[in-house]
């Protein structure tokens, strides 16, 4: 049997940075209209089971009234508490049922507590919000399309992307899809927005075109063909403009900067540690923090191969 997850953050694109900078929010009522036409990508493929994460907007829910939809709609069983977590659980219950692609609605982060639960189911990752670096952007029908096409006959439409791994005396304890920060901070708010308190910064982003912390790696200069992170130390010296919010253009200045192979690692220093943009771990005196790479570290949707194989398998 054929299966889609669905896993909707209502949380996503309304946290500081919608206040201190020109970032755009993006309400449940936009977030149904979205998986409402992810539902009609979807009806187009031969899916048989799309299951999905329920929330307290009921945004799956909601998306799927008075729809004709040709595949059973079916819940998460679980105890869920509105919290990244709830992504993370929803993630692995895919797994267990086998399903051959998940899609989120969310930023950064919900891509990341999702993956979190799963390595191995393909994602496809909906941006809701402007300051996202992983998620796409694209119209939620051709995801559905995308995603349909994965799960029933496209497997190898897949991009394989580099995950950073985070580790506390030698146990590795979270991941990073895009980059990882070490802040001269407090937990506090868990967005990071003033730049002035970064110390250094992981980025698997090398090239430009994102907005946020990941922005600093594409800004560096051109990176060698075995790099797939670098490693921004900021302090004395030369300065570079980065997007690091929507409408916020800072100055950034860089100590130092070094290229990271597969496997190759780097020493984090004390303070707050931000995994794509938000605080998660204090690092304190005394302990060891360490970031590594993984090359082959979560496979994403490729869209245009997926949706090749969707025209094809239509003729």
């Amino acid at each position: 049997m054929t299966r889609v997850a669905i896993i909707a953050n209502p949380a996503s694109s309304k946290d500081i940075r919608r206040v201190v900078s020109h970032a755009s929010s993006v309400s449940n009522n936009e977030k149904t209209s979205i998986v409402r036409r992810v539902l009609q990508g979807l009806a187009a493929t031969p899916v048989e089971e799309v299951w999905y994460l329920p929330d307290h907007a009921g945004i799956v829910r909601n998306a799927a009234e008075r729809q004709q939809l040709p595949f059973h709609l079916q819940p998460f069983e679980g105890q869920w508490h509105d919290h990244a977590d709830d992504t993370t659980l929803a993630a692995r219950l895919a797994e267990q049922h086998n399903v051959g692609c998940l899609i989120t609605l969310g930023g950064d982060g919900t891509a990341r507590a999702a993956i979190k639960g799963s390595r191995s189911i393909p994602i496809l990752a909906l941006s809701t919000g402007t300051n996202n670096a992983f998620p796409q952007t694209v119209e939620p029908t051709l995801a559905g399309l995308a995603a349909g096409s994965v799960a029933c006959f496209a497997p190898t439409a897949i991009t394989r992307h580099a995950l950073l791994e985070i580790y506390r005396n030698h146990e590795l304890i979270d991941l990073a899809l895009v980059d990882v920060a070490s802040v001269a901070d407090s937990l506090g708010g868990r967005a990071v927005w003033e730049i002035s308190k970064v110390q250094q910064v992981v980025t698997t982003r090398l090239t430009p075109g994102t907005v946020g912390l990941s922005a600093i790696g594409g800004h560096c200069g051109v990176a060698p063909a075995d790099a797939y992170a670098i490693h921004v130390l900021l302090g004395a010296g030369r300065t570079i403009n980065v997007p690091i919010a929507p409408g916020l253009i800072a100055p950034v200045a860089l100590a130092e900067s070094t290229y990271l192979a597969a496997g190759e690692g780097i020493e984090l220093q004390s303070g707050a540690i931000a995994l794509d943009g938000e605080r998660e771990w204090m690092a304190r005196a005394g302990e060891q923090w360490r970031v590594n790479v993984l090359a082959e570290g979560v496979a994403t949707v490729d869209l245009a191969a997926a949706l090749a194989a969707f025209a094809q398998q239509s003729r």
